[in-house]
C-alpha cells in the first residue's frame, strides 16, 4: 500500500465581522453632532414654514373684509359674520382674531398654538388695515414693523 506524502494544511482563520467598540463609540459621537447641529435648524425652517398659515388666513380675513364694507357702514368685528366657522387658521397653527374694526379700518391678529407657540419673535403676527387703503404688516411687541421679518420668506 501506497502512503501520500500529503500534509493536511490549517484551514484559515477568519476574524469574526462587526464593529468594535471604539468604532462603535466614534460613529455615535458623529450621529450626535450632526444631530445637535441639525435640529436647530430644521425647527426653524418649521416655524418659517408654519407662520405662512398665519399670512394666508390673515389675507383672506383681510378679502372678506374689504368684501363685507362694500355693503355695511364699517368693518366687521367678529369673525361669524364674515362666514368664519373657527377662530383657528386652516391648518390651525395660529388663532385669528379682530382685533380692532371701525369705519376706517381694521386690525386682525394672528397668535400661534400649541408648537408654534415657541416661535415668540412673530408672536403675535398682525396685519393692520388703515383708514387711507394701506395695509401695516407687523409682529411681535411693535404695531408698526416686523423687526423678525416674519412677514417675507
Amino acid at each position: 500500500m501506497c502512503k501520500s506524502n500529503r500534509t493536511l494544511q490549517a484551514t484559515p482563520v477568519h476574524e469574526a465581522a462587526g464593529w468594535t467598540l471604539s468604532e462603535l463609540l466614534i460613529s455615535l459621537a458623529l450621529m450626535a453632532v450632526l444631530t445637535a447641529i441639525a435640529l436647530p435648524a430644521y425647527n426653524t425652517q418649521q416655524s418659517q414654514a408654519r407662520r405662512i398659515d398665519a399670512q394666508s388666513a390673515l389675507q383672506q380675513l383681510q378679502l372678506d373684509q374689504v368684501r363685507w364694507r362694500g355693503t355695511h357702514e364699517s368693518y366687521a368685528s367678529d369673525l361669524n359674520s364674515l362666514g368664519w366657522a373657527s377662530e383657528n387658521s386652516p391648518a390651525g397653527h395660529y388663532r385669528i382674531a379682530i382685533a380692532d374694526a371701525s369705519a376706517d379700518g381694521f386690525t386682525l391678529t394672528a397668535t400661534p398654538l400649541g408648537a408654534q407657540a415657541r416661535d415668540t419673535i412673530c408672536n403675535p403676527m398682525r396685519l393692520q388695515h388703515l383708514h387711507t387703503a394701506s395695509v401695516v404688516l407687523s409682529s411681535g411687541a411693535d404695531l408698526s414693523t416686523d423687526t423678525g421679518r416674519c412677514w417675507r420668506q
